[in-house]
């Protein structure tokens, strides 16, 4: 069933092309994805729905601006790792809650970045929580289509024929200059990227960053506030969230 809603994009000569929904392919983390007109690009959508409202209006309309803001800031920061050259998925913004990204074949694999001392690595290592890294720790995990991921190691992942040699090379390059570039941004916005999520495709025969860019695969802490509670307030599983990200999005953006 082919879906009405339309879209639109501003090219470079200022015309302005039009993108419906076609038929739904799949979910993916409070994400539909369509098919567009064209066979090479396709329609992501933020839609996921926000828990811990009484009133349902309210709680709708608390997840429709999450999602707005979302997708804002995955759109801007897309476009920010574009011009230090990182290959991604994305095209262009399209509305408040969608953007067009280019057709891949998803891989099963997920890169943490951690520049912090926080969540596995206190429990696993006993690193003092909150302690910046000299060195970022990267970790890779395995999922197959399951909610839960397995840590693995480069060698698992050439037996499970997820990824080449040369392409775990790519994935850790990408990965490194993607934390890079985040961290110097976020330095110059009084923000730490604690950690971040960062998940790839095969596209056009490369590897490319894929997902979305935001709160929910980033883990920004804020600098100007001193406590754990204060610094630890961009996450978007409380009530405030959408006010707190609202100004992540401003600082991330300039527009304060």
């Amino acid at each position: 069933m082919k879906q009405q809603t339309q879209s639109m994009l501003v090219g470079t000569t200022g015309k302005v092309a039009k993108f419906a929904k076609r038929e739904f392919i799949c979910e993916r983390e409070g994400k539909h994805l369509y098919h567009s007109e064209k066979s090479d690009l396709i329609i992501q959508e933020f839609v996921a729905s926000t828990p811990g409202s009484v009133e349902e209006g309210k709680k709708n309309s608390r997840a429709h601006d999450l999602n707005v803001l979302r997708n804002e800031i995955s759109s801007y920061l897309f476009e920010y790792i574009d011009g230090f050259h990182i290959p991604s998925h994305f095209v262009s913004k399209l509305s408040d809650t969608e953007m067009l990204i280019r057709q891949s074949d998803p891989l099963s694999v997920t890169v943490r970045v951690y520049n912090t001392g926080n969540g596995a690595l206190v429990k696993r290592y006993g690193f003092k929580e909150g302690v910046v890294l000299d060195f970022p720790v990267i970790e890779h995990y395995y999922a197959n289509g399951n909610k839960t991921s397995t840590w693995v190691n480069e060698y698992h992942l050439f037996a499970l024929g997820v990824l080449t040699p040369d392409e775990f090379k790519q994935v850790n390059r990408i990965a490194t200059k993607t934390n890079a570039v985040l961290r110097g941004l976020c330095d110059r916005r009084q923000l730490m990227l604690a950690d971040v999520r960062l998940e790839f495709s095969r596209c056009r025969g490369r590897i490319v960053l894929v997902d979305e860019l935001s709160p929910v695969t980033c883990h920004f802490l804020d600098m100007t506030h001193n406590g754990k509670n204060g610094r630890d307030r961009f996450l978007l599983d409380h009530e405030g969230s959408d006010a707190a990200a609202t100004e992540l999005r401003d600082r991330l953006m300039l527009k304060m």
